[in-house]
């Protein structure tokens, strides 16, 4: 592969890469966040 090639490559890899671990993260912290307000209701 050519290095001009693979930069555009990453470049898009990377936007997607980011987009999803925001997306995973979001769903991790809300699940997160519904945990502990269970919890508090419980108490």
């Amino acid at each position: 592969m050519l290095a001009g090639e693979r930069v555009k490559v990453d470049s898009s890899d990377v936007r997607s890469y980011y987009s999803h671990g925001a997306t995973v993260i979001s769903g991790t912290l809300i699940r997160f966040h519904i945990g502990s307000s269970m919890k508090n209701i419980r108490h």
